[in-house]
């Protein structure tokens, strides 16, 4: 034994307690009772001392290591949150490397750990003590749902500290036992989740086609009506900042038909998309206040996603009003220099996503504006009319055998 801790307080009052009886429930009574008291009494530096009394080697309370320390565990959720993460953080220092001796106290401890760091805003290190817990290959069976759940957590936390790509890690791992669980609230929160790190990574046409198909689900009824409407704003959101084109149509469309659409935030901007009018620069700078801070990231080309999509928005919408117009003129609609609209058009129609082409000679840009609801239509007409012709041709048949 180090001279160090032998001199400590502590140490001659758990000399007293082992030489006090042979009875090992007797001692382990009054080492609980010594926990209880120092826990009582706010002494962290004698809980200090006793856990390093408690964890060093070749001493007579090697035995009473773990049921003492699950005793301090237990108690130290009494403390206050400043005291509880030093003794917390100590504690598991200590452990460090013998964690496989220790694995439901070092549970318990990095469980109080993370929320004393999420009282304090401190998402990082509160996602850090849990990702720390070995739920897979530890001695303890977990069963799918407690691994689901902490997996689930740690990912929340990752995503509250902006960093989508740890977030997905801990999403990937829950999705791997997600499969066993039936707790509805559970698999909402993992659902929410994936569609957030979409949102995070700047995905959001598949964000808001995730945030859309949740916020239209009642699950049961387990779920509260204003969460489903926040999930609802949130699909709006990503679908306006979303690349233009059909697909984000078809998303526009399912938001549009939802009963509840019109109580949301932003809906004027929303309708506006859906039904191909131009947005001036100065009707989203209050849309553009409510976006979370990676909404609001610069491009490598300079512009924000917001301008990238309300940009492409607008040679969309100008699509649907001209055959064709100058590129000069094209500048000027979507407020910025021809040369600009000149690549935005063109990129958008390299994609497909654009109908029409560009004579650089000329300086032109032309519209295809037909879309498949007319092509349809233009379908439809063109059987009748060749159907008429059938039963014209038929008539005129049978008119000229009579004749004959």
């Amino acid at each position: 034994m180090a001279g160090p801790i032998s001199g400590r307080p502590i140490f001659q009052t758990l000399i007293g307690i082992v030489g006090s009886t042979t009875d090992a429930s007797a001692r382990l009574e009054k080492f609980s009772e010594l926990v209880k008291s120092l826990v009582g009494s706010h002494d962290i530096p004698q809980l200090k001392d006793l856990a390093d009394c408690m964890l060093a080697e070749e001493t007579q309370f090697a035995l009473f290591a773990r049921p003492v320390l699950q005793q301090v565990a237990e108690q130290m959720e009494k403390l206050k949150n400043t005291e509880l993460r030093e003794l917390g953080l100590h504690i598991l220092d200590k452990l460090r490397g013998r964690v496989v001796s220790f694995e439901e106290e070092d549970f318990l401890i990095r469980e109080l750990l993370s929320d004393v760091f999420q009282a304090e805003g401190d998402w990082a290190e509160a996602a850090k003590c849990l990702a720390a817990i070995n739920l897979e290959t530890g001695t303890r069976c977990r069963t799918p749902l407690q691994k689901a759940e902490k997996y689930v957590k740690i990912a929340e936390l990752y995503l509250e500290d902006d960093d989508a790509v740890a977030a997905d890690t801990f999403c990937t791992r829950a999705a791997m036992v997600m499969h066993e669980v039936q707790d509805i609230p559970l698999q909402l929160r993992f659902r929410v989740c994936h569609a957030r790190i979409l949102d995070s990574k700047r995905k959001f046409l598949d964000a808001a086609s995730k945030y859309c198909d949740l916020s239209q689900q009642t699950f049961g009824g387990q779920i509260a009506t204003v969460d489903l409407l926040q999930l609802l704003k949130a699909s709006v959101t990503c679908a306006i900042l979303a690349p233009a084109g059909p697909q984000r149509s078809r998303i526009l469309a399912l938001l549009c038909k939802d009963e509840r659409i019109r109580s949301v935030e932003h809906f004027e901007i929303l309708h506006k998309m859906f039904m191909d009018r131009l947005i001036r620069g100065s009707e989203v700078k209050m849309f553009e206040e409510s976006l979370l801070p990676h909404q609001k990231a610069s491009l490598p080309d300079g512009q924000t996603v917001l301008e990238k999509a309300v940009l492409q928005h607008n040679v969309l919408a100008a699509s649907r009003v001209y055959k064709n117009m100058l590129l000069p003129d094209l500048g000027l609609l979507l407020e910025v220099p021809a040369e600009r609209a000149e690549k935005i058009a063109a990129k958008m129609i390299a994609e497909r996503r654009l109908n029409g082409y560009i004579d650089q000679r000329s300086g032109i840009i032309h519209f295809d504006a037909a879309d498949e609801n007319l092509q349809q239509w233009d379908r439809h007409i063109r059987n009748v009319c060749n159907e008429v012709n059938s039963v014209l041709i038929k008539v005129k048949e049978q008119s000229a055998m009579k004749d004959n």
